[in-house]
């Protein structure tokens, strides 16, 4: 997740400090990072140090992943997506003083709006201690490059926060079209070979996967037993939950790219008696592995978690890939692991779960 890249900027730049280097510490991170708690802690901690440090914010509205419905993408969930919305569209002349060296920045930087969304007159990245400079048309290549050369020759700035808005794909079409895919580089495809055969392969290779089956059986179970819910974090369509939200859409919550707040938020569902089916990807539920230690298994809590992508996973790369589920799960004192030794496994799984 590219939020960790602001904490390692952090740290690299109040290394580069101490020992006394003058490099610049640049950190890109995406709007999808904004939706997880680390972000704002290390930006919360880079205002308090007052380092100087670039952070540059790729926006390209999908703060969460469009999740993929039956129907296809739908917007991304959260109220932050469309808080980064209402700053896109905040347009304000001037620019209000700043402290420190940043209210010399040039002219050009200073065309571009502050957005101003708080009462105070202030976003809240200024209100974390950094010095925001946004929204910054991502496909201008001179404003950007004009807007870095200044922020660089700066001599004290403090952390700075670049809003860049960009569109995810611009200028390759069915990126463009596929707002929920495609967010990998994939050599063939940039390349125009097989495009339309590989897509037909994949979706006809899902309806047969342990995910499909997983989703049919929990459908299944929840027409009969009106307590189930479903949870996922921005992966409808990656877990099968998209077939979920699609029958019973009052109980299936996709909580944005948190998965801490994934397991906690199915942690409380199941104090008040309901049933709930967290499905998360097995190298992303480590991020959530403190609230699933202390908030759902010391607490002896009912949490039913659908672990996807266990195992090899191929294309994702290995920050995907499944490797410890069974270890980290299968050694808290109250979880029992069960795992589906062929597809038609995971119909019975469901009923032994109840």
């Amino acid at each position: 997740m590219s939020e960790l890249l602001a904490f390692w900027a952090a740290g690299m730049a109040v290394a580069r400090d101490l020992l006394g280097k003058k490099n610049h510490v640049i950190s890109v991170i995406g709007d999808g990072a904004m939706t997880a708690g680390q972000a704002y802690e290390a930006m919360n901690n880079s205002g308090f140090l007052d380092s100087n440090l670039i952070i540059v914010l790729n926006d390209n509205r999908q703060v969460s992943l469009p999740t993929a419905t039956v129907d296809g993408p739908a917007n991304p969930v959260g109220a932050l997506s469309q808080t980064l919305s209402k700053l896109q569209a905040t347009q304000v002349s001037g620019s209000r003083a700043a402290k420190g060296q940043a209210h010399e920045v040039a002219a050009k930087v200073d065309e571009y709006a502050r957005g101003m969304i708080s009462g105070s007159g202030s976003t809240l990245f200024e209100e974390l201690g950094l010095y925001y400079i946004g929204p910054v048309d991502g496909h201008s290549v001179n404003d950007l490059v004009t807007i870095f050369e200044k922020v660089k020759s700066m001599p004290a700035p403090g952390p700075v926060l670049i809003h860049v808005v960009t569109e995810k794909g611009k200028g390759y079409p069915p990126a463009e079209a596929a707002t929920d895919k495609m967010h990998g580089v994939d050599l063939l495809g940039c390349c125009g070979f097989g495009m339309k055969d590989r897509a037909k392969t994949n979706l006809e290779a899902a309806t047969l996967s342990y995910t499909q089956y997983f989703a049919e059986s929990l459908i299944r179970e929840a027409e009969e037993d009106t307590k189930i819910v479903a949870i996922h974090a921005a992966m409808g369509g990656g877990t099968g939950l998209n077939y979920f939200q699609k029958r019973f859409p009052e109980r299936c919550f996709d909580v944005g790219i948190a998965e801490q707040h994934a397991v906690t938020f199915a942690a409380g569902i199941a104090t008040e008696g309901l049933k709930p089916f967290c499905a998360i990807y097995s190298s992303f539920l480590q991020r959530g592995y403190d609230q699933l230690a202390h908030d759902v298994d010391l607490q002896k809590l009912p949490v039913r978690f659908a672990v996807d992508r266990a195992g090899l996973v191929g294309a994702d790369g290995p920050t995907h890939c499944g490797a410890f589920d069974i270890a980290y799960m299968a050694c808290l004192p109250n979880m029992v692991v069960m795992a589906a030794a062929f597809k038609l496994g995971c119909t019975w799984l469901r009923p032994q779960q109840l």
